[in-house]
């Protein structure tokens, strides 16, 4: 096993724990919605969200890979910063969607109860994020698409706090996922061609 492997293990898990919490509650919410169970007002601004982090969770785990490119020495430090990067996108999961959407009957209040929350933790895995990028090369994390990319999210978590308006909470609910999607088809590829 290749220290990158050994690395990513502990990571692995995080990040599948967390996909499987967002499944689990979708399916939950989904044997609800058809009526087993207590009703359920499924809103597209928490649909829109629990994608957005399903899909960062996924591309966070394929985005890593390109550690292996580099002849990086794994330190305790920068393996505590990758582990933590994967535990605050677990808590992001956790901090949108409860166990099995319990005590949820209305998707879109439960968003905005919580919703300074959910962007405050969203503001850090931007956070890490960008270290993150900056740590795998410099030209990589200058470039257009990237710079964009992080600008759009910081504007969205910014508007999502300050907003009480669905109008708005819709738009840059819309706004990421749409962002998210861009980047993710036309940066990541190829595992291992970036």
């Amino acid at each position: 096993m290749s220290e990158f492997e050994y690395v990513m293990v502990l990571v692995s898990i995080v990040v599948a724990l967390a996909i499987a919490h967002l499944l689990t509650a979708l399916a939950a919410g989904v044997h609800r919605f058809r009526g087993h169970g207590e009703p359920i007002k499924v809103d597209s601004v928490f649909l829109l969200w629990i994608i957005f982090v399903l899909i960062w969770l996924v591309s966070f785990w394929w985005w890593e890979f390109k550690f292996q490119e580099f002849q990086v020495k794994w330190s305790y430090g920068l393996y505590l910063f990758v582990l933590g990067y994967s535990i605050i996108l677990f808590m992001v999961s956790q901090i949108l969607v409860p166990h099995r959407m319990q005590g949820v009957t209305d998707s879109y209040a439960y968003f905005m109860e919580g919703r300074k929350w959910f962007f405050g933790a969203l503001f850090l895995v931007i956070a890490f994020d960008v270290a993150d990028t900056f740590l795998k090369g410099t030209e990589w994390g200058l470039r257009p698409a990237v710079l964009m990319n992080y600008s759009i999210n910081f504007a969205v978590v910014i508007t999502g706090i300050i907003s009480e308006r669905r109008a708005i909470q819709l738009g840059t609910a819309i706004v990421a996922f749409s962002a998210q999607l861009l980047y993710v088809f036309q940066e990541l590829n190829v595992l291992g061609s970036w």
